[in-house]
């Protein structure tokens, strides 16, 4: 089989700037309870007229430039977003056409928070059967469109933020993989601690959205905090040690430790749960608050970019959603 790598990386963050004071004009908090609960000082915002695709193209255009390759090489292109421009069709389709890619094959996942992970197993799977060469991987979201700043939504609202990263997936040149290990898991059980119930076919009613369901709250995240931050601490805990025995590796094997920046409490509490080195672990949600999907990819990127990662490092990246879903993605870059 055709071993794999990821050949590029791009990012994209929008430069308005949206600091907790500013959340305080439009909703009940302090920045002193968005620290305190969430480490979160600021977070990036797009324009009203951009969409999730339109912050995914330029992070794409820059990930297919990193990797030496142009935009006629790239053979499928899979978006994950919570966030997409249209409610259907798939927002991929839109994402294929910024790009100029005529009739190459496009596809959306829904991994939520773990978009990269889910979405590099596919692509690898992809190149070791021969159908695919060069892949591309958009995981790309607008959240300050999706907020809600009643006393209902605000737990989630203060953590949102909005970026899009990308990566190019294709066969190692020298034979050597840099994706060394995939680990995916999902536990539907748990479907309902975060999840937007409007519009939705489950509803008990005949139509799939409602005048009353803006009203209502059920066009905007919910979450059980609780349950939410216990799980997602134990399953990246547990994700990071199972790469470990699947590699046959120990934590100081790892050079870093990339998680789901979800909130820098979620993180503080992998960390001491897993008993890595601080300074392994690369942390930016303090910056730019929690992305969703696109918060591994722009880490990555940006671990990158510092020095942090540098050739032959070996990442770990893990992640932790909505769904349950959780996984990780070990690379040699």
């Amino acid at each position: 089989m055709t071993a794999s790598r990821i050949l590029g990386i791009g990012h994209h963050l929008p430069p308005k700037v949206v600091t907790n004071f500013d959340l305080m004009k439009t909703m009940e908090t302090t920045n002193e309870f968005i620290v305190e609960r969430t480490g979160v000082h600021k977070r990036r915002h797009a324009e009203p007229g951009q969409s999730a695709t339109d912050l995914g193209a330029i992070a794409a255009r820059a990930a297919v430039a990193d990797a030496g390759l142009t935009m006629d090489q790239i053979d499928l292109v899979i978006m994950n977003t919570i966030t997409p421009d249209h409610a259907d069709p798939g927002c991929a389709f839109f994402l294929q056409s910024k790009l100029g890619l005529g009739t190459k094959p496009a596809l959306d996942i829904r991994a939520q928070c773990a978009g990269i992970v889910y979405g590099t197993a596919i692509a690898q799977s992809f190149i070791a059967s021969g159908m695919y060469r060069h892949i591309l991987i958009v995981c790309s979201e607008v959240l300050s469109k999706r907020m809600d700043g009643s006393y209902d939504g605000r737990n989630i609202a203060i953590l949102l933020g909005d970026g899009a990263g990308a990566v190019v997936v294709g066969p190692a040149k020298d034979g050597r993989p840099g994706i060394l290990s995939s680990i995916l898991h999902a536990e539907g059980d748990g479907a309902k601690v975060l999840y937007t119930a409007a519009p939705g076919s489950a509803l008990g009613r005949p139509n799939m959205i409602q005048a009353d369901d803006i009203e209502s709250g059920r066009v905007h995240f919910r979450m059980i905090g609780k349950e939410m931050f216990q799980n997602g601490v134990r399953r990246m805990a547990e994700a990071t040690f199972e790469a470990l025995e699947k590699n046959g590796l120990t934590l100081d094997d790892i050079d870093v430790l990339i998680p789901h920046q979800a909130n820098l409490r979620m993180l503080e509490a992998v960390v001491e749960q897993v008993g890595v080195a601080k300074e392994k672990v690369f942390v930016n949600v303090d910056e730019y608050g929690n992305m969703a999907s696109a918060c591994l990819p722009i880490a990555l990127y940006q671990a990158r970019e510092s020095g942090m990662v540098k050739p032959g490092s070996l990442v770990l990246m893990v992640a932790f959603g909505s769904g349950f879903v959780w996984g990780s993605t070990l690379l040699r870059m």
